[in-house]
């Protein structure tokens, strides 16, 4: 049976997700069989597994730390928001039901056993797990309801390692406040602590460490600097509005309505020279962008609505005549067309909504949520993508939603959709309008392919007249494994990591 460590924290953000995955590629690079879990995520970015099971991102980036593969077992309970008192429930990798908190927390006992089923299988299969909590463990209003940070701990019997944000601000407050809203059994489970975020040297924080055990009792494992070079993909909430380059010539804008989901698709932009990728929730934030994306979204109408009433649709609409390119994805794809119908109520009382008409589809939503990795044949209708020699990319599907095209529209792309197992017939995926500069897709993850990201990017250069970057760039997976070789590093050098594997094997 596996070992197990628990990295908690002090608050949302504090860093757990990060240091989690900091320490999967640590016990990786040491040797050890690592797996991460986090028995209950809320959050709209998610993964398809090769099973075609939903998980959250966060386990996802944690599993490639630890260079195995994702599983539903890493993350059984996913519970994705599609209003301020209500979320769809993921449940080992498959649709629930839609529910609000009381409802859902009357499942407990079914919650339960589907956590410890997932520990008990993981255990069986690696050498150590590396579980993450959620928020605060101290959230005394939560604690009969807790399924994510000490109940988690309890089941799996792992040691707590409290991780707080010096960032923020109120650090020493946070840690004692947290530690003595725990129960006598809870505080003797947490371990050591880390300070994270830390600007400037850590070493300047010792006396501050000093006075964190003082008044903890619990040993500092390392004060973490801020890591403003690391770029990996983040759970649930936009790190920066914009990722500045002062040398760019592309300006992207990603339009972000409020159920704005799987914005990691576009992470892979971060790391181009060429490239400022920003966010933009405003018209006045619009301005003259090169690429302007329609994200994948949680509430298809609702969003659509916002855009509406946000005047960016009349923005969009403006700069699609103008030449600008506009790509949507998923639910973006479904906003660019002529309709939306939603017969059932899915997302609300609403049925129908007109779409921005820029392309020839109108859209369907249904019950039944289509989950699959796939392999992507272009069918060389992309002005940027008719000559490259790749014509097989690779993403994932996640939508509730059937797409049709108008009787003279031609689609992107062919999917074979991967089930182990199983073979599925191909489907067609995506269109374009007449002239080239609007086309949307059901793919996530479409832009990980180096070769189309590039040839995206080069013909965006070329409409502006500007020469194309003839250097050799790294490829998508590389910079990945520099991203958590790097983080790894800094881990390794600022916490003291014998201490840590005592706590981890000796407890």
């Amino acid at each position: 049976m596996a070992d197990s460590v628990m990295i908690q924290g002090t608050a949302s953000d504090a860093g757990k997700s990060i240091l989690a995955a900091a320490l999967c590629r640590v016990l990786a690079q040491d040797g050890y069989k690592t797996a991460p879990f986090k028995s209950q995520n809320m959050s709209l970015n998610s993964y398809i597994t090769k099973e075609g099971q939903e998980i959250a991102i966060a386990q996802t980036v944690q599993a490639e730390a630890a260079k195995v593969e994702a599983e539903v077992n890493m993350s059984p309970i996913l519970m994705k928001p599609i209003a301020d008192d209500m979320s769809q429930i993921i449940l080992k990798g498959r649709v629930f039901k839609n529910m609000k908190a009381a409802d859902y927390f009357s499942q407990k006992e079914k919650l339960l056993k589907i956590i410890r089923e997932a520990l008990a299988e993981l255990k069986m299969d690696y050498d150590l797990l590396v579980l993450e909590g959620g928020g605060n463990p101290a959230e005394v209003n939560l604690r009969d309801k807790d399924l994510v940070n000490m109940k988690a701990a309890e089941i799996a019997d792992a040691p707590v390692i409290l991780v707080a944000d010096i960032d923020k601000g109120g650090v020493f407050a946070s840690i004692v406040g947290t530690l003595d809203l725990l129960t006598e059994k809870e505080r003797k489970r947490v371990k050591g602590i880390i300070v994270n975020k830390f600007r400037g040297d850590p070493a300047a924080f010792k006396s501050g460490v000093e006075l964190i055990e003082k008044y903890s009792n619990k040993k500092v494992l390392g004060v973490m600097p801020y890591l403003e070079k690391l770029n990996l993909p983040s759970e649930d909430s936009l790190q920066q509005e914009i990722y500045s380059n002062q040398n760019y010539k592309v300006d992207i804008a990603v339009i972000a309505y409020p159920g704005m989901s799987n914005f990691t698709d576009f992470d892979y932009f971060k790391t181009a020279k060429d490239i400022q990728l920003r966010y933009v929730k405003k018209e006045m934030e619009l301005g003259d962008p090169d690429l302007i994306i329609l994200p994948g979204s949680k509430t298809t109408i609702s969003d659509l609505e916002f855009l509406y009433e946000s005047k960016l649709s009349g923005k969009i609409i403006e700069k699609a005549a103008q030449n600008t390119e506009i790509i949507g994805i998923c639910g973006g794809y479904q906003m660019l067309g002529q309709k939306i119908s939603d017969p059932d109520n899915l997302e609300g009382t609403r049925q129908n909504i007109k779409g921005l008409s820029l392309l020839k589809i109108s859209t369907v939503l249904e019950s039944q949520k289509i989950t699959r990795q796939v392999k992507v044949e272009s069918l060389n209708k992309l002005n940027f993508f008719k000559n490259s020699q790749k014509k097989v990319l690779s993403g994932y599907e996640i939508h509730q939603g059937k797409t049709i095209l108008a009787a003279d529209q031609k689609s992107l792309f062919k999917l074979k959709r991967q089930k182990l197992g199983k073979s599925e017939k191909t489907v067609c995926d995506g269109t374009v309008n007449e002239r080239g500069n609007v086309w949307g897709t059901y793919i996530h993850d479409i832009f990980k392919n180096d070769c189309f990201r590039k040839s995206l990017i080069n013909h965006l250069l070329t409409k502006k007249g500007l020469s194309l970057d003839s250097e050799l760039e790294k490829s998508a997976a590389e910079i990945r494994e520099d991203n958590y070789n790097y983080l790894a590093s800094e881990f390794r050098k600022h916490i003291d990591l014998e201490s840590l594997y005592k706590i981890i094997f000796d407890n």
